[in-house]
């Protein structure tokens, strides 16, 4: 039986203490991203202001690295709306801005720099009634995950607020929902190295409407910028509903048809007929494994992202010639006749040409969709995804050996980069492993990067961090690898991949022949057997837009990691690997048990 939660209050000084002391968590296991648009945040405040009464707050007790933290379960968005006022990130209705002198904190941090004052200044009067204000706090004291996804649940299944795909992932854990929602932010961007996160770095990996510096810019999701759906399709997820149907179509043959009522059976909801459907696809699912239908799924992405990079028209304008409301079936006939050739067929695209100007108005021909939404039926869908692998067959031949280098990783990549924001002491990049000045193997550089990757596995239990070989992490050093070698980067973000192509060419037979030389070098570092075996098992070389990058990946799964018989931590991304000290091994010790 659930336990009765306690209810107290807390004025928003004290909270805003702990939002920047981190007590506050995010378990994105079953809550939504933040999408509060700007008149909703100043409505909120404007409560707050006038002393007006604000729905309750709901929070679960939860041990998170070591301490007792507050995991919310309601009031995501209000908190948000109320800690990004008081930092000055918006104004209130008025066109003002919080007084950073009406509290001690805030005004400490703006004497340190760490907070900027805008104008105008809210009357401070009306700051001190917002910061005075006392929030009904509801902490609940349970720590069964089960039980706390079932209140999420029940608190929002019938929420107006919520889009109908918010109501079937809210609270459902299944590994569906679960593979839908890893893959949907993987496309979004707002992807975190764990599933737990901090109050305050939500805000970096959330959609944004407004000219704000942080967060994603709508208009750069794929879904968007590919005129798959709308803007504000996005903020309804509606980009998890086109990846839902898209899974349903890769796991089950013939492929179903498309409505509410089949996305809803894929959750479990709808009845027998529901449950025996969402029995279907866990059944699939965990026949064909989530990792491996995941990989099939990028893989086909990835495929579908190179047919059309550096064109002039996006994937929807290019099908149709115009822009289309019904670009969502467009796109999902383009991919399951890719997935039918890549992945069933195991073909290989030889000619991207050729297959990018066979699209060029297939909708006119071959791929004709009737307007309207509603009701999409099996054989509508399977006869367009046949005929549509048919026009694309011929730009396709049999997959022949397995050349890493002819396969893409895109999106792995970017996901990875993209995850270091909210967790930077569990990634490190180098753009090479040789002297630029003197082109000789910097051994001392092999050294650290192993000495890190165990100082990574040392952040816990559980601990995974990962090394890419091939990426600058600022524009300066990107022109150095240019200059040296001839070869331009790609920009990812604040990242520059410039791949290890240079350094493999001039220094070795082939890139086999680079990849080998880092396990050489592994083998006789001062590394633990066990540490040993799984970093040359889970080393490897991805390709990105042609550029080759190594990745070199430790999972703590065997205690602490050694490095030259001592311990070793991290705790920045710039910092070196620091030895523990005697008198900080037992809190050390205590974050493997």
């Amino acid at each position: 039986m659930a336990k009765q939660p306690v209810i107290n209050g807390k004025v928003v000084e004290r909270s805003y203490e702990d939002y920047k002391n981190e007590q506050y968590l995010v378990n994105r296991r079953y809550q939504r991203k933040l999408v509060w648009e700007l008149e909703e945040k100043q409505a909120f405040i404007d409560s707050l202001a006038n002393g007006y009464p604000v729905p309750l707050f709901l929070f679960a007790k939860s041990n998170y690295k070591g301490s007792e933290r507050f995991e919310i379960i309601d009031g995501m968005q209000r908190l948000n709306a109320v800690f990004s006022f008081i930092e000055n990130q918006y104004p209130a209705s008025n066109g003002e801005y919080f007084d950073l002198t009406t509290t001690a904190l805030t005004k400490a941090l703006a004497d340190e720099e760490k907070l900027f004052q805008k104008e105008p200044r809210l009357n401070r009067d009306i700051c001190v009634k917002i910061v005075s204000y006392e929030l009904p706090y509801s902490i609940y004291d349970e720590s069964n995950p089960t039980i706390i996804d079932e209140v999420f649940r029940r608190i929002n299944a019938n929420g107006k607020h919520l889009s109908r795909q918010e109501i079937r992932q809210a609270g459902v854990v299944t590994d569906f929902s679960q593979l839908v929602r890893k893959i949907s932010t993987r496309i979004r961007g707002d992807v975190s190295h764990d599933d737990f996160l901090f109050l305050s770095q939500m805000q970096n990996i959330s959609i944004t409407k407004e000219c704000e510096s942080n967060g994603i810019d709508p208009d750069s999701v794929f879904w968007v910028k590919e005129n798959v759906i709308t803007k504000e399709d996005l903020r309804q997820s509606m980009d998890e509903e086109q990846v839902a149907d898209l899974l349903g179509g890769m796991l089950i043959d013939p492929i179903p048809p498309s409505n509410v009522s089949v996305l809803d059976e894929y959750y479990g909801y709808g009845g027998t007929e529901g449950g025996a459907r969402y029995q279907r696809v866990e059944d699939l699912l965990t026949a064909v494994s989530p990792e491996k239908l995941s990989d099939q799924f990028f893989f086909v992405f990835d495929e579908i992202k190179r047919v059309f990079r550096n064109r002039p028209k996006t994937i929807i304008g290019q099908i149709v010639s115009s822009r289309t409301y019904r670009g969502p079936r467009y796109f999902q006939v383009l991919f399951l006749a890719m997935f039918n050739l890549l992945i069933k067929q195991e073909k290989k695209i030889i000619d991207y040409d050729g297959l990018y100007n066979a699209l060029d108005n297939i909708s006119s021909r071959t791929l004709n969709i009737s307007s309207g939404g509603g009701w999409w039926t099996q054989q509508q869908k399977n006869e367009l995804v046949a005929s549509t692998s048919a026009v694309l067959a011929p730009y396709f031949a049999d997959r022949g050996e397995n050349d890493p280098m002819h396969y893409s990783y895109a999106n792995e990549l970017e996901t990875l980069l993209k995850q270091s924001f909210t967790e930077n002491t569990q990634y490190d990049f180098k753009q090479g492993i040789h002297t630029l000045k003197t082109g000789q193997r910097n051994e001392a550089l092999l050294e650290k990067i192993f000495k890190t990757l165990t100082a990574m596995a040392n952040a816990g239990k559980g601990a995974t961090g990962y090394v890419l070989i091939g990426v600058a992490d600022n524009f300066e050093d990107a022109e150095k690898i240019r200059i040296a070698y001839g070869t331009d980067s790609i920009r990812v973000g604040s990242f520059y991949v410039t791949g290890i192509n240079g350094e493999a060419e001039r220094y070795y037979d082939s890139y086999d022949s680079y990849l080998m030389g880092i396990k050489n070098a592994l083998d006789s570092m001062p590394i633990s057997e066990h540490y040993r075996r799984q970093i040359g098992a889970k080393m490897r070389m991805v390709n990105y837009h042609e550029k080759a990058v190594v990745i070199l990946r430790i999972t703590c799964d065997n205690g602490a990691a050694v490095f030259d018989n001592a311990y070793y931590t991290r705790s920045g991304a710039s910092n070196d690997p620091e030895p523990v000290s005697a008198e900080a091994m037992p809190a050390f010790f205590m974050k493997f048990i």
